[in-house]
């Protein structure tokens, strides 16, 4: 967007500043931008609403249409894709829609320690989003300044957090959502397949045929034991993960990025999100050093404590999630490699193979919590193993 549209953007909010903020004095409204951001996929623009009274800050979000091509070569190796992609014109459209239903909705929860995005408008011509700036910090910043030390002395610093994150994420799931919202991996075969596919590329593109031909073999044999033919089916995120969950003051949660599209497995975001816990950048980085497994178990005792409440806790389901959620990871991370120019190479062979050190010591815990009574413990005991 260049200088001209950031000139509508900003004649569009002063205009409509009384509608957006009830109470400001609409002669003495001043708009100023502030910031802007360049992400992979959009550009934020941040404006300042001022009347000499009170003071907003306005996110816009606008997608980029001239993205950058990446420096990549010819390769046979291509990831399978797991999930069926919205089209990209009608991205930014279903998140204005995804937010607008999530505000209303946690809006009559009630519930202090529950958020939303507060959406304002949506400019059709540019797809821009236009949202009040949330400026609590993520989850995943936080979680970055721990360390084993920093735990030992403050046990209790996130556990809060991740526990309202958890219960975020429960009545997310039930949100009754209906309008363009299909069903996606509702059965156990589903799931299978899925495993089948990633194993099959990792066999093909990263090598160690034996170990992926086991692995595969010891989840779908407990996959269909464990998993009901038909999974319980909740309303998806598509990527719960710690980037993506904002903290705010008594530990409340807001959460960004979603189409609300789909009706998915409820272990589907519960998986991801705790393989997102165990393989952040630094514990790959450290060889799952940087932070303890009594800190770790921790966290995911309150994450699944918050959304399962004081019912059971089905373990060995979500295992079984996590392992697909770090199969997939896995091969995100082997086919970028494979992507890259020979240039890149070198320092990219490096990072793989380190990262797929830890995936493999991950994945060898994932399977031998599966395949022994799982179902009432937490990930802690067996986590001294990996």
């Amino acid at each position: 967007m260049n200088s001209q549209y950031e000139s509508v953007l900003m004649k569009h909010i002063w205009k409509q500043a009384p509608n957006y903020f009830p109470g400001i004095v609409s002669d003495r409204i001043t708009v100023q931008l502030r910031e802007k951001q360049k992400r992979p996929s959009a550009m934020l623009y941040k404006f300042e609403i001022m009347d000499g009274a009170q003071d907003h800050s306005i996110v816009v979000k606008v997608p980029m249409r001239n993205l950058p091509n990446i420096d990549t070569e010819d390769t046979t190796y291509k990831k399978p894709s797991l999930f069926q992609k919205a089209d990209a014109q009608d991205m930014h459209w279903l998140q204005y829609t995804a937010l607008t239903s999530m505000y209303e909705y946690f809006a009559q929860l009630k519930n202090e320690r529950l958020g939303a995005i507060h959406v304002l408008d949506y400019l059709p011509e540019y797809q821009a989003i236009l949202m009040v700036e949330a400026r609590d910090p993520s989850l995943q910043s936080l979680f970055l300044k721990e360390n084993r030390l920093h735990f030992l002395l403050n046990e209790h610093h996130l556990t809060s957090a991740f526990q309202n994150a958890g219960k975020w994420l429960q009545k997310y799931h039930t949100m009754p959502k209906e309008a363009g919202v299909q069903i996606r991996h509702q059965y156990r075969e589903d799931y299978i397949d899925a495993i089948i596919k990633l194993t099959d590329f990792l066999a093909k593109a990263w090598g160690d045929e034996s170990f992926f031909k086991h692995t595969a073999s010891v989840i779908i044999q407990n996959a269909r034991k464990i998993h009901p033919e038909s999974l319980p089916l909740g309303l998806g995120h598509g990527d719960y993960a710690m980037r993506n969950i904002l903290i705010g003051p008594i530990n409340r949660v807001t959460v960004l990025d979603t189409f609300a599209k789909w009706r998915v497995p409820i272990y589907e975001d519960i998986g991801y999100f705790l393989n997102g816990l165990r393989t952040s950048y630094s514990q790959v980085l450290t060889q799952g050093l940087l932070y303890s497994s009594n800190q770790i178990a921790a966290y995911e005792t309150a994450f699944l404590q918050g959304y399962f409440e004081t019912g059971k806790i089905p373990y060995s389901n979500i295992r079984l999630y996590e392992v697909l959620a770090l199969l997939d990871k896995w091969s995100s991370v082997v086919n970028y490699y494979h992507t890259r120019s020979a240039k890149l190479k070198n320092f990219g062979g490096i990072k793989t193979l380190m990262a797929s050190w830890h995936f493999k010591r991950y994945t060898k815990s994932l399977l031998r919590q599966i395949t022994r009574d799982g179902t009432s413990r937490s990930f802690s005991a067996f986590e001294k193993t990996y």
